[in-house]
């Protein structure tokens, strides 16, 4: 019976969701470039120009969303697997704990929130010197498990050694090694 309890937490997984952002902003500049041609304001090249740029940032803006919003991250007893449906240039990827090699808080802002924070995650394939970064929005418990399971060490002299109070009086990068 212990066999099967233990055998049935290797396997457990804990799977992170990625941030729902507000679309307001890509969706109202999509809109503002089609209805440029429903309304027929777009006779002149430099309105037409205008609203075709609108239309493809718009169109960008609101697929990256999307991606950040369908990402998930799992977190198993053998690697840190990203998979992102939506993301057609890389389905996903798995992160094997020896191999990853730091983690940085990034915080772009005084009085930062969660949401004013990224993490990146850097990692090395077995027998490659690439080094490949994944970004990630800010989770604690994300974080804390990250370093955990790959033994990082905060960096001498780092502002942030722990990941339940993000540092309000500067902005800057924190990295686990």
């Amino acid at each position: 019976m212990a066999e099967s309890l233990q055998a049935e937490a290797t396997r457990e997984r804990l799977i992170f969701k990625g941030t729902s952002k507000a679309m307001g902003a890509a969706i109202a500049v999509l809109v503002a470039g089609l209805l440029t041609f429903s309304m027929g304001i777009n006779q002149v090249f430099f309105v037409e120009a205008m609203a075709w740029t609108f239309i493809v940032w718009g169109g960008l803006l609101l697929y990256g969303h999307i991606i950040d919003y369908s990402t998930t991250y799992a977190v198993t007893d053998e690697a840190l697997i990203v998979r992102s449906p939506v993301r057609f240039w890389n389905f996903g990827r798995s992160m094997d704990w020896g191999h990853i090699k730091r983690l940085n808080v990034v915080v772009g802002r005084l009085e930062a929130e969660a949401e004013d924070a990224t993490v990146q995650v850097i990692y090395t394939p077995e027998g490659s010197g690439q080094m490949i970064r994944e970004d990630m929005p800010f989770n604690p418990q994300l974080a804390q498990e990250i370093v955990t399971r790959a033994k990082l060490k905060a960096a001498k002299g780092s502002g942030m050694t722990r990941f339940d109070a993000i540092p309000q009086d500067k902005k800057g990068q924190y990295s686990w090694q």
